[in-house]
């Protein structure tokens, strides 16, 4: 940020210190700041100047994830106080190619009271500079970031957990993401309106380096049965306690309940493999066929794969931080640890927007089969835990000092 501000002329340099942005304004789609579990895109393209120092300021509510062209370039925001936001300074100079080039932004507007995140109405505030001079800016009076709703994550579905928001599930078709890679992309700009000014704080923590990690071993496979019903289910009170005191869709509303879904789909077989994963190796998985795997440790972070399908599929990843009889019991903490997605023949490069802690996890397909492959965790971490030390004759607390960092 010192960089920057340097070669601002003075009135820009105040305004970034007293704003944190030297032009852009908070936006939002026009009357759905308060809507629910909205996921949208905006999207500019600019040209790379040569040999700028390009940075992209960025803060959000609730959450954002960050592109250059297709290149996962951050994610925020860090937390803050109720009513103030804290403004990432992301260096994007090395995610540029000569020519056009795509940022896109990706923003969870949740609306929903939860131990993780604020209840506050939904927005992004943006801005592009090279060398202090702006890009695109959102809210900006020659435009520069269209919006829309991004229509593959379903939106009426219910609560994670009592603790946090909406679980993730999807419906998609190949090329959903051509948008955030392919300047030519479709991307329809609808309507945007400048909302109320933002308080904004310095993101005051390191940034987490957001390195990929492949799974290191298969545990089992299998092969899977959908019932058609259960004579009951589980309903926490995430699921069935919603109203005031617990924001989230009623039931009769949902769209989809995964966690019913889920627990729908009982193991027929499981031939233990134990045997290290090669993540350049797709694994097959056919219909009604599941993979266990292991991450080795508990990590936190996105969960990635890549997968190509010949036919459309059902496919769902559960996930927990250990093995009950050796499965994975997606529900065993009180949360709804799956996603589901819903993919038309083709392939597709998949990752949570969502970080989550875990080391095994549970890769299932339904109504066809599909070729998986670098299974495996974007970590989530703050790299300055690894400067820490600690020794102490009581080799116990060792190692749970490792375990800790």
């Amino acid at each position: 940020m010192v960089l920057v501000i340097a070669m601002m002329n003075v009135a820009a340099t105040q305004d970034v210190l007293e704003t944190g942005f030297q032009m852009a304004k908070p936006v939002w789609l026009e009357g759905r700041e308060k809507e629910r579990n909205l996921f949208v895109g905006f999207r500019a393209v600019v040209d790379a100047p040569e040999g700028a120092s390009v940075v992209l300021r960025v803060t959000a509510s609730t959450l954002y994830r960050a592109f250059v062209n297709g290149r996962v370039a951050g994610y925020g925001p860090a937390r803050g106080p109720h009513g103030w936001y804290r403004v990432d300074e992301l260096d994007i100079s090395s995610l540029l190619t000569p020519g056009r080039n795509v940022v896109a932004i990706e923003v969870a507007g949740y609306n929903a009271n939860s131990y993780y995140v604020l209840d506050q109405p939904s927005f992004l505030q943006a801005e592009i500079a090279a060398d202090g001079r702006i890009l695109a800016a959102t809210g900006a009076p020659d435009g520069g970031f269209a919006a829309n709703v991004l229509p593959e994550r379903v939106q009426k579905v219910q609560r994670y957990s009592f603790q946090r928001p909406f679980m993730e599930a999807y419906r998609m078709r190949p090329g959903y993401d051509r948008w955030r890679i392919d300047p030519d992309g479709a991307f329809p700009d609808a309507a945007c309106v400048e909302i109320a000014p933002k308080q904004v704080l310095p993101r005051g923590v390191p940034y987490p380096l957001l390195q990929s990690r492949a799974a290191i071993g298969l545990v089992s496979q299998g092969a899977i049965e959908e019932l058609e019903s259960l004579r009951s289910y589980w309903r926490d009170r995430s699921l069935k306690d919603i109203g005031p005191k617990l924001i989230g869709y009623p039931e009769k509303e949902l769209e989809l309940v995964v966690s019913y879904e889920v627990e729908r789909i009982r193991n027929i077989s499981s031939t233990p493999q134990n045997t290290p994963y090669d993540p350049a190796a797709p694994l097959h998985i056919s219909q009604n066929g599941c993979q266990i795997l292991d991450l080795g440790v508990n990590l936190s972070g996105f969960i990635q794969l890549r997968v190509a399908c010949a036919s459309p599929v059902r496919l769902y990843v559960t996930f927990d931080e250990m093995l009950h009889e050796g499965d994975v019991n997606f529900k065993r903490l009180g949360c709804v640890n799956a996603i589901a997605y819903r993919l038309e023949a083709g392939e597709y490069a998949l990752e949570s927007f969502e970080p989550y802690t875990l080391r095994y996890l549970k890769i299932m397909a339904l109504d066809g089969a599909c070729e998986v492959s670098n299974i495996g965790l974007r970590l989530y971490e703050n790299p300055d835990t690894t400067r820490a030390e600690f020794v102490a004759d009581d080799a116990r607390l060792n190692t749970l000092f490792a375990a800790g960092v």
